[in-house]
């Protein structure tokens, strides 16, 4: 392999960043006549130039699980597995956790992640992971094996319509059928992968192709174009909108959490009074120094300070705000707010989202150019007297019941608070899907960008167990801790085999209530009683064991704390069982705001 390597893997690895790739607009670097792409080099299989192709966009792990139609690009893999700046393969137990792990890596790091999987229902199973990667915006690319092209229109073993099929939940799906073509569709899907809105990418690979020799290749990247700032006029306009406006609020939303990003909005609210409403997935873009700044998050029920702030809000700037996270009819339902939207992308047309303004260009940028327009920017005194009641409200939901009765299971505002003490401010925590989830997108202050994950665009369970094995890859030395519900646990809990095959250092927090219980509250509001959300028991502590991993079972508030600290000292993976009361989730998390709240 020593000559495949001199042949195809010619570029040095792009270091893993959370900074986000560049965006369009910066001027393309061409390849010169004599790059490795278009020498034509002695021809090698398809499968080969594919990790070239992966080695050459920066990858550092390939997460997949082997099957005979995909397993030439495995061979591949395995071939330079021994080489450190190669991708590295991390088998998975499931492919839909290939996929989530994929996507974590593209959330946390900027650079797609890959699954890699084989055909029929190897590929099936990435559905899930793709639809939730693609809605959330999450860069990943997916290799899917298939049937040899002969078989393509025969009534055979796995054959399908895989590209019909990942059609309905990428941005783009291909399936090639010449060998010089697979490195090029494998470069066209990263390229589509990180173009906003990020998403899934998918290639599909006939098994005849991947054996194919083919003397073209990638190995080198294309360099990504990088869009300039929204046009100065309208900017001017923008200043003037927001300086006139009664009540401006700052809307931020997923797109808002890359490094440049963060940076441009500090520096706006280091000019100006504006308070800013985080949706879930912008969680941690408002650092402790500019907190008096932070006024919570929406995306639930319309009843937090949040909304609060929106519904009073004259002006509300929108920030890398996707509709998917938290719907304009929530927090615009008349429609009578001007609304300045800020983002790479032209907004939708939406009945309720209905902007003034449009400033499209490069976030960050765009950012930088209001910042100086705004430059002194105060809010008017009846204006600040709501931002420091909310403040207030905000800060008074945040501490627990103190004479809640633990052995009901301990109260989730306490447990949350607990977590919240017991960790750093650079631990990465990912989150399941559940009504601790509501919780923790309320409750847990985290104060750097893409330090809290959650799936809010399609709410997806199973993804923070395989999200944490990939953010203690991505974020090597870093804490790592992750919840879920008991739930939501087993939806993935396999993937714990992997995590202690790996020596993932992580710590698993489980809110363990016997049901589907974001279901059930929802549920009882709706029909006054449930259906079909009770769940069974289960040893916590000896499933993790049994996998080699430590488990710990919590049943007194008192003794949270130092649980998880010794957990996160442990090595590799930790589990720890905490039975949580729910019992007066109605009343928390249910229902929209009252009109007494609004006063």
């Amino acid at each position: 392999m020593d000559a495949i390597a001199n042949a195809v893997f010619l570029a040095p690895r792009p270091a893993a960043t959370m900074e986000e790739p560049p965006h369009e607009g910066t001027p393309m670097t061409l390849l010169s006549p004599d790059a490795p792409a278009l020498a034509h080099p002695a021809p090698l299989r398809s499968a080969d130039h594919i990790v070239a192709a992966l080695r050459a966009q920066g990858v550092r792990w390939v997460f997949g699980v082997p099957g005979a139609k995909i397993d030439p690009v495995f061979d591949a893999l395995a071939a330079v597995a021994g080489d450190v700046t190669a991708p590295q393969l991390v088998t998975c137990r499931n492919e839909q956790s290939a996929a989530f792990m994929a996507a974590a890596i593209g959330r946390l790091t900027g650079i797609p992640g890959v699954a890699l999987v084989t055909s029929g229902p190897g590929t099936t199973n990435l559905v899930t992971g793709l639809v939730t990667a693609t809605t959330e915006g999450d860069p990943m690319v997916a290799i899917c094996g298939a049937v040899s092209r002969a078989e393509h229109l025969k009534r055979t073993h796995q054959s399908m319509d895989a590209v019909g099929l990942l059609s309905a939940v990428t941005k783009s799906a291909v399936e090639v059928t010449v060998a010089d073509n697979v490195a090029e569709a494998v470069t066209d899907a990263f390229r589509t992968a990180l173009r906003e809105p990020r998403g899934a990418a998918a290639v599909v690979l006939p098994y005849d192709v991947s054996i194919e020799p083919t003397s073209i290749g990638f190995p080198v990247a294309p360099a990504t174009p990088r869009l300039g700032a929204a046009h100065p006029e309208s900017l001017l306009q923008a200043a003037e909108l927001i300086r006139a406006a009664r009540f401006p609020v700052v809307l931020a939303g997923a797109r808002s959490g890359a490094d440049r990003v963060v940076r441009a909005l500090h520096t706006l609210l280091g000019h100006t009074d504006l308070p800013v409403v985080e949706t879930f997935q912008a969680a941690g873009i408002i650092s402790r120094d500019l907190e008096d700044h932070y006024l919570g998050r929406v995306g639930f029920a319309r009843n937090q300070p949040g909304d609060v702030l929106l519904d009073r809000a004259d002006l509300v700037l929108t920030v890398g705000y996707d509709f998917v996270e938290y719907e304009p009819a929530r927090w615009n339902a008349t429609g009578e707010r001007t609304i300045v939207h800020l983002d790479e992308l032209a907004s939708d047309v939406d009945n309720h989202y209905r902007p003034a303004l449009e400033l499209v260009g490069d976030v960050a940028d765009t950012l930088g150019g209001l910042a100086a327009l705004l430059d002194g920017l105060r809010l008017r005194e009846d204006a600040a007297a709501i931002v420091a009641r909310e403040r207030r409200r905000l800060a008074g939901t945040e501490a627990g019941d103190p004479d809640h009765d633990d052995a009901r299971g301990l109260d989730p505002v306490a447990l949350v608070a607990g977590i919240r003490s017991a960790l750093s401010d650079d631990t990465t925590v990912l989150c399941d899907v559940g009504s601790h989830y509501l919780y923790m997108a309320r409750y847990f202050r985290t104060y750097q960008p893409r330090t809290l994950l959650f799936s809010n665009g399609q709410q997806t369970l199973g993804v923070a167990l395989p999200w944490a094995i990939a953010a203690t890859l991505a974020r090597p030395g870093s804490p790592v801790f992750s919840v879920s519900g008991d739930g939501g646990f087993l939806f993935s809990a396999a993937e714990l085999e992997t995590a202690v095959r790996l020596g993932a250092n992580m710590t698993h927090l489980i809110f363990n209530d016997g049901s589907y219980d974001m279901v059930a509250f929802q549920q009882q509001d709706k029909y006054g009683r449930t259906a079909a959300v009770e769940l069974g028991d289960y040893d916590v502590v000896g499933f993790a064991e049994s996998f080699g991993a430590h488990g710990h079972r919590v049943t007194r508030i008192d003794d949270l704390v130092p649980t998880i600290l010794a957990a996160m000292a442990e090595p590799g993976p930790s589990i720890i069982d905490v039975p949580v009361d729910y019992s007066d989730n109605l009343r928390r998390l249910g229902g929209d705001l009252l009109a007494d709240v609004l006063l």
